[in-house]
């Protein structure tokens, strides 16, 4: 096997769209227990945003490649004892959870990351699952340990997880509520069946109060601030607060990440049969046959037409710092994805 030179995506340093480049590298022989992927389509999502900007906990250093979520095909690989099942070169694949790095043509990842995708299924459309499908099915299962007939409260329900919760909790016979903004949300949201509260004239401690006067199972939540407390109080007996983001102000978003992590805690803490709780996205990797087992999951969801990610805009993958710029001004509703050229 011989070095690969190809190109990827780099934030040189943290800041605005423009800080993204183009540049050539050259990808060595993978290691034992990985292999080398020829990346077909990388989904583009919020966190990507947030870590170029300087805003992501977990990515404190630049420069780095963005990118949490690829579909791809595998070059070649270095096994390290039993090859997961239904690898090897050729096959195509989705991953998740990459650490960033996936705005590129190549990538090296750990074989136990890389899951086959289901015939007919097409790489463009595979790459918008993982990272939101699979965190709403942590905050669903692992988290919120919601029940068919269940009702939830989603914060940010237009958006990717909000959107994903929204496709699950509808085969789930979930009761849900979502708060967006009524423009361009309300269609996107009825199609799961979730009940939309304009966040913009509606309060949706009242709405509840009428709606679930014996309070919600859960409220999953990416805003934190004052949005944590009044959630708890919609809770029912029994219920939990999940916090998986916070939006906190540009330029001090790990400081409130972190005072936000630490408020759920002691909330969490709190006498009685209401809890609260933070969810970390890598956390979902942790138990990797857990994970290969839901990701293919989902992509057989996705396959069989049972979710439908909504696919806005397939842009080229130099073109980045456009797509980034777009989806800051809100210009774009949906999914992107990069692809190379």
């Amino acid at each position: 096997m011989q070095d690969i030179v190809f190109r990827k995506v780099v934030a040189e340093r943290f800041g605005g769209p423009g800080v993204l480049r183009t540049v050539t590298a050259a990808l060595p022989t993978p290691p034992p227990g990985h292999a080398r992927v020829r990346v077909l389509a990388a989904g583009v999502g919020f966190t990507d945003l947030m870590a170029r900007s300087g805003d992501y906990l977990l990515q404190r250093r630049a420069p780095f490649t963005p990118g949490y979520e690829l579909a791809g095909e595998i070059v070649d690989l270095n096994p390290d004892g039993p090859t997961p099942p239904g690898l090897g070169a050729g096959v195509a694949v989705a991953a998740a959870l990459t650490a960033m790095g996936a705005y590129a043509e190549y990538v090296t990842l750990p074989l136990w990351q890389l899951v086959p995708l289901p015939d007919g299924l097409e790489p463009q459309l595979a790459a918008t699952v993982p990272l939101d499908h699979l965190t709403a099915l942590s905050l669903l299962d692992t988290h919120g340990r919601v029940g068919h007939g269940d009702a939830v409260l989603v914060h940010g329900a237009s958006g990717g997880v909000g959107q994903a919760v929204g496709a699950l909790g509808r085969m789930r016979g979930l009761r849900m509520y979502g708060t967006a903004s009524a423009q361009g949300s309300r269609e996107a949201l009825a199609r799961h069946g979730t009940t939309l509260i304009d966040y913009r004239h509606e309060d949706f401690e009242e709405v509840l109060r009428v709606r679930e006067p014996a309070g919600v199972r859960a409220v999953f939540d990416h805003i934190g601030g004052a949005n944590l407390g009044r959630g708890y109080r919609v809770l029912g007996p029994g219920g939990v607060l999940v916090s998986y983001a916070f939006s906190g102000r540009p330029g001090h978003m790990v400081g409130d990440t972190v005072r936000g992590a630490a408020r759920v805690k002691l909330m969490g803490l709190r006498p009685g049969r209401r809890t609260a709780l933070s969810m970390v996205p890598r956390e979902i990797a942790a138990d990797h046959e857990g994970y290969r087992s839901a990701l293919a999951g989902l992509l057989a969801m996705a396959s069989r037409g049972e979710i439908t990610p909504r696919l806005a805009a397939v842009r080229p993958m130099e073109e980045a710092a456009d797509v980034h710029g777009a989806l800051e001004r809100r210009e774009i509703s949906g999914k992107v994805v990069l692809v190379p050229r």
